[in-house]
């Protein structure tokens, strides 16, 4: 596992920060990955999420993801305690950004920010569409499946919606919100913070 530099600086007069987390959960097509990619070139920081941990647990296992799947759905293993368990590692290491579903598995742990991405309905659809070249139903469709599966998932953990605005700091809308411009606010919410912690 590759966290980020022990270090990394934020603050105006240079001074270097240790073990910063950001938590970028959100809705499926909302921008989390691009937000996080777009954050981490600004910040430092490195960026972790479901697809990179299951690479990860696929090649020390040794098995394909057909395989880890299979797994998964034989009860070998329960896929979604291992994300969270090397996910938990990547946060006792810090200077990471965790982003999408393994962000919401770990609203429970104290970090310097957790900011919900959120999004009109059709212009998620629409750019799950893009991204994966897909029709704008079947699009809207897995837009669907995807907010359910993260309602369950915070229902289950924390007794709450995934919309709920009190698992956050930071609630953001971007359906007319650049991933850049998101970065931008998001950088500078992390650079206030930790003045704030410092004074």
């Amino acid at each position: 596992m590759e966290g980020g530099d022990k270090h990394i600086t934020l603050l105006p007069d240079g001074a270097r920060v240790e073990r910063v987390v950001v938590l970028i959960p959100g809705m499926l097509g909302a921008g989390c990955t691009s937000v996080a990619f777009e954050l981490a070139k600004r910040t430092e920081l490195s960026v972790v999420n479901s697809e990179r941990i299951i690479r990860e647990i696929v090649s020390e296992r040794r098995v394909t993801f057909a395989e880890l799947a299979q797994m998964a759905r034989d009860g070998e293993i329960d896929l979604e305690d291992l994300v969270r368990n090397v996910a938990l590692d990547y946060v006792n290491e810090g200077n990471v950004i965790v982003e999408g579903r393994t962000a919401l598995m770990l609203l429970d742990r104290p970090v310097l920010l957790k900011v919900f991405l959120y999004a009109d309905r059709r212009v998620r659809a629409e750019r799950v569409a893009k991204r994966r070249g897909i029709s704008l139903e079947e699009a809207m469709r897995e837009v669907e499946r995807s907010d359910e599966d993260r309602d369950r998932l915070t229902e289950r953990l924390y007794k709450k919606h995934f919309t709920d605005p009190s698992l956050y700091d930071v609630m953001l809308d971007t359906t007319n919100l650049s991933y850049s411009d998101a970065a931008a606010l998001l950088e500078k919410l992390m650079k206030w913070k930790l003045e704030s912690a410092v004074k």
